[in-house]
């Protein structure tokens, strides 16, 4: 099995350090180099496709959601995770807005950092404890999301609740446990919803409950 290629951007070298430290008892990740600015990030990935980009989002000069929208536009391939101590509302949904794969607080553990690495890796969005908190607290509205799927003609009333469990992070497995379906049953309404909207990706289907109001911010 190849390597996970991985790029950590931070402005902070002890914080770069650390995170590479903590990735390097991993034999299925390959530290390809790390940045200090959004600059740099970019740079550096025009010189080596890196398949995962950690990136922080408080940065001097071009910060990290405007490097995640610029890479993610031009290499929409890479997996964009945000690694920053501000999980607020604000930056959760501008990063989501943005496209990245993940969000994780700093202080996340070695194995959940990991662990949301090879999630973003099998196409899945990953959120850390913490940022799964602020989307339940501030994104979640079960009753306009009601309105919201009342309104929409394209998907069905099971298809919006699939779509509003994918946009809170779930995973397949996690919706099929809280639905009360199968997996493949999970799988079969994802591609349905994306069939029906035209779209491509997990970052796509949450893009679309934010604008629909299916999750909302406050």
């Amino acid at each position: 099995m190849s390597k996970i290629n991985i790029l950590v951007v931070d402005d902070h070298s002890l914080v770069r350090e650390g995170i590479i430290t903590m990735l390097s008892i991993y034999d299925e990740f390959n530290i390809i180099g790390d940045a200090e600015s959004g600059e740099e990030a970019l740079k550096k990935v025009d010189d080596n496709l890196p398949d995962v980009v950690l990136m922080d989002i408080n940065m001097p000069g071009l910060n990290g959601i405007e490097t995640a929208k610029k890479l993610i536009a031009d290499y929409p391939d890479i997996k964009v995770i945000m690694l920053s101590m501000d999980v607020t509302q604000d930056h959760i949904s501008e990063a989501i807005k943005a496209g990245v794969a993940g969000y994780l607080a700093k202080d996340t553990k070695k194995e959940l950092l990991a662990e949301g690495i090879k999630k973003v890796m099998q196409g899945e969005q990953y959120f850390g404890e913490k940022v799964s908190q602020v989307i339940f607290k501030g994104f979640y509205k079960q009753s306009k999301g009601e309105r919201a799927a009342s309104e929409n003609k394209d998907l069905s009333k099971r298809e919006i609740e699939v779509l509003r469990q994918i946009a809170t992070g779930l995973s397949n497995r996690e919706i099929a446990d809280k639905l009360f379906i199968s997996i493949r049953t999970v799988d079969a309404h994802r591609n349905h919803i994306m069939q029906k909207l035209n779209l491509k990706s997990t970052a796509q289907l949450v893009k679309y409950a934010i604008k629909e109001k299916i999750i909302e911010l406050d």
